[in-house]
């Protein structure tokens, strides 16, 4: 008998939880209180599967509990709108963010003229340095060759060059990193952030590089046939001989034979060694002058190679940088973007702080009529609700 005219009373209760809860969460989303809104949604779920009273108290007791806590972020909001410096803080933040943009703004607009300069320094001093050490190698080749006989040490010879060049070319190669790197450092400080870390450089190895230069033949002298270096020799043989005869005839000398003989033998010998021995000297320069030219020909085909492998390193590694650098200032750019807009929405709200303060009076006068509501609704459900919904917006 006492069921029926209880339904309506009972269908009130549920109604006005359900209003409180719904009530809740929307001022949990003004709020920004994910916490509060997942705890509302949970009690929310089981009041629609279980609706009884103990349910509908439950729901009560945490309704209120999610009122307090937005209570206490309401008044943690008045006081802080309510300081009188506050103001001054926010527009000079706003400042300071202004100015800190305007300024990478500027430097950001620097950069690409920085890095251009930087790599062209860098490859100027690599070339510099390539061509430096290049006439080292030269000079002590050329040292070496007019020192020894190259027919006799052509594969040492060899063998020393393509070992110092090898060593060279890693030298260079030291200089082209040292060198990308401090024009990593110089955009990392112009962009106010950490450098372009640059771990190697794109680059042939120096013993392949050497390795692949084009052997070169050291001439041998280019000795004339056989018949031709004889005849050198004894022309010079047979003027000695002649000249002790017709000298003794032209002189009228009357000498014994055997003395003619002598000098004949004597200036033949004479002669003829000195035939020999300038034969061997010349072909020994021409030896070397070929070598030299050898020499020459190997450190130019040297510097092509190693022109190349700068030129291409260079254009790779700036290649590199540029894109870091392009991601950095983008990166960069959205940050102070951000802080900017964040000073500026702050200040905004400063010159608004009475507007807001009203607000927050309305919303905790809400709050409190919300937390009665929910109390009466444990102590004595009644059978009908009145709805306000909180104002405030983070």
């Amino acid at each position: 008998m006492n069921a029926t005219p209880q339904k309506p009373r009972d269908d009130a209760a549920l109604a006005e939880a359900r209003a409180i809860i719904e009530l809740c969460i929307q001022g949990s989303e003004a709020n920004d209180r994910d916490d509060l809104i997942r705890k509302l949604t949970t009690v929310r779920t089981a009041l629609a599967r279980h609706p009884g009273p103990a349910t509908v108290r439950d729901s009560a007791t945490e309704c209120i509990r999610a009122l307090e806590s937005l209570k206490i972020d309401l008044r943690t909001r008045r006081t802080t709108l309510s300081d009188p410096g506050r103001a001054a803080r926010l527009r000079a933040e706003l400042d300071r963010a202004r100015n800190h943009f305007e300024d990478f703004q500027t430097r950001s607009r620097e950069w690409p003229q920085l890095l251009g300069e930087g790599f062209s320094a860098m490859s100027s001093d690599a070339e510099f340095a390539l061509r430096t050490r290049a006439r080292q190698v030269i000079a002590e080749g050329e040292d070496s060759i007019d020192a020894n006989d190259p027919k006799k040490n052509s594969e040492a010879f060899d063998a020393w060059l393509r070992h110092r060049l090898a060593i060279e070319a890693d030298e260079v190669y030291g200089l082209l990193l040292e060198r990308s790197r401090r024009v990593a450092t110089q955009l990392g400080e112009q962009l106010d952030s950490p450098p372009p870390r640059i771990e190697s450089i794109p680059v042939t190895a120096p013993d392949r590089l050497v390795g692949e230069l084009q052997a070169r033949q050291v001439s041998g002298g280019g000795n004339p046939p056989a018949g031709a270096r004889m005849l050198g020799v004894l022309m010079p043989t047979y003027g000695g001989v002649m000249m002790a005869i017709v000298l003794s005839r032209f002189l009228g000398l009357n000498m014994p034979g055997w003395v003619i003989a002598v000098c004949a033998v004597v200036g033949a010998v004479g002669l003829g060694g000195a035939a020999l021995s300038g034969e061997r000297k010349r072909q020994l320069d021409r030896r070397r002058g070929d070598a030299k030219s050898t020499l020459r020909g190997t450190i130019d085909e040297y510097q092509l190679a190693m022109s190349k492998q700068i030129r291409d390193a260079g254009r790779l590694l700036q290649g590199d940088l540029r894109k870091a650098a392009t991601a950095v200032v983008n990166t960069r750019a959205s940050e102070f973007t951000d802080q900017l807009d964040a000073a500026r929405e702050a200040a905004d709200t400063a010159r608004n702080a009475s507007a807001d303060l009203s607000d927050i009076s309305d919303d905790l006068e809400a709050v409190s009529e919300l937390q009665a509501r929910a109390r009466r609704l444990i102590d004595n459900p009644p059978e009908g609700r009145n709805e306000r919904i909180l104002k405030t917006v983070s």
